[in-house]
């Protein structure tokens, strides 16, 4: 019983720190757009779709 209290304890904390990593990363990406610095959907699947493409002919 221990170990699963143990478990249960350590999964609770692992999924918490995720989500302040998670908002963490999803605040620093919204502050980029609004700076004018980050790429929105559209480029950024273009940008890999040229290097699929680049990786393809390679």
């Amino acid at each position: 019983m221990r170990e699963l209290m143990r478990e249960f304890v350590q999964n609770q904390r692992q999924a918490r720190e995720y989500e302040a990593f998670l908002s963490q990363k999803v605040a620093a990406a919204r502050a980029s757009m609004q700076a004018g610095v980050g790429h929105d959907n559209d480029e950024v699947e273009a940008m890999f779709a040229a290097r699929r493409a680049a990786v393809k002919t390679a």
